[in-house]
This record gives C-alpha cells, structure tokens and sequence, in this order.
C-alpha cells in the first residue's frame, strides 16, 4: 500500500501501521544517513526492519544508534528507542501493525463535542515543556555530580540529591531548571484561548489538569489577560498533602475540608489542578514544593484516592468527564500516577482520547487498555484542527 498526498511524516507513520514496513526500509536507511543524530527515523528504521521479518538487523540497527550517541554527543538513547529495543528482543505483539479506525470515524468531532457541553478535561503531560524529563534528569545529576548509578529519569536522581544534599538545594536547583524553560508553547496558547471559545458558545470552562512543574500555562493565560484558578498540591511544610487554592486576585487558601469545599466554580473561569506541586516563579517561593523525589511518590502514593483530598466541584468533575491526555509518553512516572490515584484498576469511565504525537506500539497498547484512543498527530496540528472545528460550529 503506497500512502501519496500526506507531508513524508504523516507518510511514514501510515504505511507502517498499513503494513508497508518492507518498502520502507530502504527510504528510512537514506533518512537515517542523511539525520544521523534523529532518533525518530531511526526508531521507524527498527521497527520497519522488525515488521520485515528481519529481527537481527533490528536489534543491530539500534546498537549502530547507541554507539552513535555515545560517540557523538556522550548520550545514551531516548527512553523510547530502548523500549522498543527491549520489545523486538522479546517479540511483543504489540510491535505488530496497530488497527486503523474506520472511515466513518469522527475522533475530532467527539472531542469538540465533549468540549462544548463542558465534558471535557485536558490532562497535560511535561512534553509540552522545553526541557523533556530526561534532559532535566541529566541536567539535575550533572549539576549535582551524580554517580552513574543513581542516573536515571528525574524522580530516580531527585531521590539521590535529596538524600546526598538536602532538599533545600534541591528545590534551588529545580526552581532554576524549570524557570529557565518555562516559555508557553502552542498547546499553553491554545488552551489560553478556550476562554473567549467557551463565551462564545455559551459553554463551561475548562478543567486543566497538569502534572509538569513549570508555570508555563499560567502564564499563557496571563498573557491573554484571562483569569483562572490555581489549585496546586502541598509536597512539603505544614500543610503536606493538602491543596493550595490561588484565586486570581492573589489571595490562597489552603483546602482543609475538601468535601465542603466550594470556592470554584466553572462557569467563572477555567481552573488548573496541579496535581504534583510546581514552581513558585514569586521571589519569596513561599508556595513551591515539588512531587518529585522517590519518597515524595510513596508518599503521594499512600493517599490511594486523589479525589479524597482534592475540592470536590474538580473530583466530580474528574470522575465524570472525558478526558483528554496531552504529551505524555508512556514511560512517564506521573501519568501512571495520576491514573491509579484517580481511577485506580479501573478503566476511565467515560470515551477518552491521548494526543502523542510519533507514539510507540506499546504506547498504542497501553492507552488501549486502558480504554482510551490514541491520536498519534502533531499536537499543533491537533489544536489547530480543533479551533477550525469550533469556528464551522460557532453561533451566526
């Protein structure tokens, strides 16, 4: 099957999922030579050489790759090419061609749908960030001279540096790092304009669910001058486990009796729940605490039921929305979090969508089990196909 009139990602990502892998190996052989320093198509490589029938050459495709980066940049691969490197060592069934939905299927639509009839939550994962989990990992174990052994993803060497340093110096230099990168991008922008769509159709506003660190998406409704609550969890002082309501005129509350909490309101103004604390950009940094460290998630973890803490107007909505998950891969230590504190064994109660854009077969299987269907698009093309939607259904 020959996939013509699609941009040569698009392209790409088709016909391996159609079943075209063996025509494609030479095409991604000339792309890797040409991008030696890309993982993306050398990822497509494997999995095209695999999908051929040709494991071995696979398997040596990937260790080219790591004696690359290592050579050239003194890196190890991207979590995601070693997943998939484990995955074609052990024949997975999820590396076969992922089936296509059919023709008649409008995703697109149901998303907006749910979003005008205020049904809809938005779940962002840290991708949408400058600075990807794992080069803040690198950044954090350089800074702090990190033996290679308690390397790893972020929540591995904050448990270092904690235990070694102190978390004072730890919360110093995480304040830095997510200062730094903090710029919003077109998703931040995006989601800031939600508030002028949702007055124009008369429409709830939004719940904004976020497990990054970083104030980039308040300050992208900022910058629009919109409004919106910040509801943010307590990691450390007094008030440990507890939420912290900021109301946009400054003032903060510390939520003490979720249940009987009722001091939000949706048909206000959008709120942003930051489910695992984040930076206090305010010099002081009175309000700055971080779900980060391997304790902190033991600890966040034995609250088994978010919805026990949180104010009760967002856990019901939680409970009872579609929810649409933004940049997470499936590698990620706070989405499997979020979703065992919010749902526990159980699958998400209402049809729900993930926008990741150059997903991995596992990524396919593990949304798909947890009965949520993936979008596997550019998120700016995904947000921007979204305001062209809402502007057909627009009133007259």
């Amino acid at each position: 099957t020959r996939i013509v009139g699609a941009q040569p990602k698009a392209r790409l990502e088709a016909q391996l999922e159609l079943g075209g892998a063996a025509e494609l190996v030479g095409e991604l052989e000339t792309i890797v030579r040409e991008n030696p320093l890309r993982e993306r198509p050398r990822g497509q490589l494997m999995l095209a050489l695999y999908r051929s029938g040709r494991q071995a050459e696979a398997l040596q495709a990937y260790q080219e790759t790591r004696k690359m980066l290592v050579a050239e940049l003194g890196i190890e691969p991207t979590p995601h090419l070693q997943q998939l490197h484990a995955s074609i060592l052990r024949q997975e069934s999820v590396l076969q061609p992922q089936v296509v939905p059919g023709a008649g299927e409008d995703r697109l639509g149901e998303v907006v749908r749910a979003l005008l009839s205020g049904r809809l939550v938005h779940v962002l994962g840290p991708g949408l960030s400058s600075e990807n989990g794992q080069s803040l990992a690198t950044r954090l174990a350089e800074a702090f001279d990190c033996p290679e052994e308690h390397r790893g993803d972020l929540t591995r060497v904050s448990q270092y540096v904690a235990v070694t340093q102190g978390v004072g110096p730890l919360y110093d230099q995480l304040h830095e790092l997510f200062v730094e990168g903090d710029e919003p991008g077109p998703v931040e922008h995006f989601l800031a304009g939600l508030p002028a769509q949702a007055r124009v159709h008369d429409a709830q506003h939004q719940l904004l669910v976020t497990t990054a660190y970083g104030s980039a998406l308040e300050r992208a409704f900022e910058a629009r001058g919109e409004d919106v609550d910040v509801v943010s969890f307590v990691a450390l002082g007094p008030n440990r486990g507890k939420f912290l309501h900021r109301a946009p005129d400054g003032s903060e509350t510390v939520v003490a009796v979720p249940n009987s909490y009722a001091e939000l309101s949706l048909t206000e103004r959008p709120v942003i729940l930051k489910v695992h604390g984040g930076v206090d950009p305010r010099p002081d940094r009175d309000r700055e605490s971080f779900v980060v460290s391997e304790d902190d998630y033991i600890g966040y973890l034995a609250q088994s039921d978010l919805a026990s803490v949180v104010p009760v107007t967002l856990a019901a909505k939680l409970r009872r929305s579609h929810l649409l998950f933004i940049s997470y891969p499936v590698v990620e230590w706070s989405l499997r979090v979020f979703l065992h504190r919010v749902f526990g064994d159980e699958p998400i109660s209402y049809r729900s969508w993930a926008v990741l854009p150059g997903a991995h077969p596992i990524q396919h299987e593990f949304w798909r089990r947890r009965g949520v269907d993936l979008c596997d698009v550019p998120l700016e093309d995904f947000g921007a196909d979204v305001e062209r939607r809402l502007a057909e259904v627009a009133p007259a």
